[in-house]
């Protein structure tokens, strides 16, 4: 009798995608048919519907990044193995924990933080990214190697979570956080600017 596992939904795809059979948008939407009904379900279960659905597409979203570098190690090859499955889940958590924190910081402070000194330097450039022009203005300004951190980092991953992740340190992590923000700032800054340069003259 064999005890070996039964392929996973995701080893043919890892497989071919490491081989270069498939591009990386086309294997991504494999996975997302084979892997989405679990996310969403894992998320409804503990949240209500329209806030599991907003965080839901955070997760796929960080994973769609992800994917684009994903690396190819040797144990991803065997047919149990389900190192995307363990990647969505992991990065569930820890996008849910980001959003009860969130919830309890409004809940203590109606003004979510603004006055807090140590956050106010971020805590616009957190908001604005919550925008779907503002995430945009991200993806274009940041290599894929600062999305990697901010990302997470807005969906509330501790610095540690994502340096474990991608297999860097701390200060890396913090250093390509304040990279992005930086570049974000500075692609918000002429559209604020605007009515302070009529100020001006």
């Amino acid at each position: 009798m064999s005890l070996a596992e039964p392929p996973s939904p995701e080893h043919e795809v890892l497989r071919a995608r490491a081989r270069g059979d498939v591009s990386a948008d086309d294997s991504f939407e494999r996975l997302y048919t084979a892997y989405a009904a679990d996310v969403r379900a894992w998320f409804r279960m503990r949240i209500p519907t329209s806030e599991a659905d907003d965080l839901f597409q955070d997760v796929w979203v960080i994973f769609h990044h992800r994917w684009q570098r994903w690396e190819f190690r040797p144990e991803m090859d065997a047919a149990g193995a389900r190192p995307v499955l363990s990647f969505l889940y992991r990065t569930a958590q820890f996008v849910l924990q980001g959003y009860r924190r969130r919830r309890a910081a409004r809940a203590e402070s109606p003004l979510e933080g603004v006055e807090r000194e140590s956050h106010t330097g971020a805590e616009h450039v957190y908001q604005a990214l919550e925008a779907a022009r503002c995430l945009s203005l991200a993806q274009r300004l940041c290599p894929i190697e600062e999305l990697d951190v901010l990302l997470p980092k807005l969906a509330g991953v501790p610095a540690r979570e994502i340096a474990r992740a991608l297999g860097i340190t701390g200060p890396v992590v913090d250093h390509r956080f304040r990279n992005a923000l930086a570049r974000i700032k500075a692609g918000l800054a002429p559209r604020r600017g605007t009515r302070h340069g009529r100020s001006h003259g």
